[in-house]
């Protein structure tokens, strides 16, 4: 089957560096949008490995402006794993919530890319309590934020086709398009380790939506039949990012 590839030593792919600025801000008690901002803009200056156009775009422009950039750019589906870590934090969920949605708009300032990363850090949150039947959580969000009808069905529509997948999205899919078919794999394919090699095989994928799929099976699944070369390949990083997420998950004393 398909190996990970490594990067080169002391360096982070574009979505493990997004993850991890905001997973560290959680571990600090609070988050900050502007020095998690700050935390990004460094890791692009001095590594930026994998950085998707619109990312490099929306990083520049924070450095530059210290705003996020006007709307009506590319979308930024990077932002969906900014947000992630997010899931983490459930115990409190209208923080969760909101802190997915601004968390992302750093990065892309449409409000359907803010809401493609809320219900994906729901469906996340859903995953790790163990629940599998996630997408009524995820409608019941977006019918509270007035989604509009389209992104409301897009995701109303992934448990009644189960033989037809959403279109496997690229770097011109819509965040609403990646969220839909990401969601789709975790809901019907329980073949986990299965769908993330034919993901991988087949090419094509955006590194930052299939690393959010990854985390989703992950979530879903735990990785204990995940191959040992993929578990081996993240070295110490693995061990660091278990302990890390015990910490947030644990219940308050």
């Amino acid at each position: 089957g398909p190996l990970p590839v490594e990067p080169p030593a002391g360096r982070r792919r574009a979505p493990v560096a997004l993850g991890d600025a905001l997973v560290e801000e959680l571990i600090s008690g609070g988050v900050d949008l502007r020095r998690l901002a700050q935390r990004w803009i460094t890791w692009h200056d001095v590594d930026g490995l994998d950085a998707e156009p619109a990312l490099t775009e929306a990083l520049v422009h924070l450095g530059s402006f210290d705003a996020p950039r006007p709307s009506g750019g590319a979308p930024c589906v990077a932002a969906i794993a900014a947000a992630l870590p997010a899931a983490m934090t459930a115990s409190a969920p209208q923080a969760m919530i909101g802190g997915a949605f601004h968390v992302s708009r750093l990065l892309d300032p449409d409000e359907s890319t803010a809401l493609a990363a809320v219900v994906t850090v729901v469906s996340a949150s859903r995953l790790l309590a163990g629940h599998r039947d996630f997408i009524p959580d995820a409608l019941a969000v977006l019918r509270a934020n007035d989604a509009p009808p389209d992104v409301v069905e897009a995701i109303a529509r992934i448990p009644r086709d189960p033989r037809n997948p959403p279109p496997r999205p690229d770097h011109a899919a819509s965040p609403i398009a990646s969220a839909s078919w990401i969601l789709w794999i975790v809901h019907h394919r329980p073949r986990g380790v299965r769908a993330l090699e034919e993901m991988a095989l087949a090419g094509g994928v955006p590194v930052s939506i299939g690393s959010v799929l990854g985390a989703l099976i992950g979530a879903r699944d735990g990785t204990r039949e995940w191959p040992p070369a993929w578990i081996d390949s993240a070295g110490q990083d693995a061990v660091l990012r278990r302990s890390l997420a015990a910490r947030l998950t644990a219940p308050a004393p």
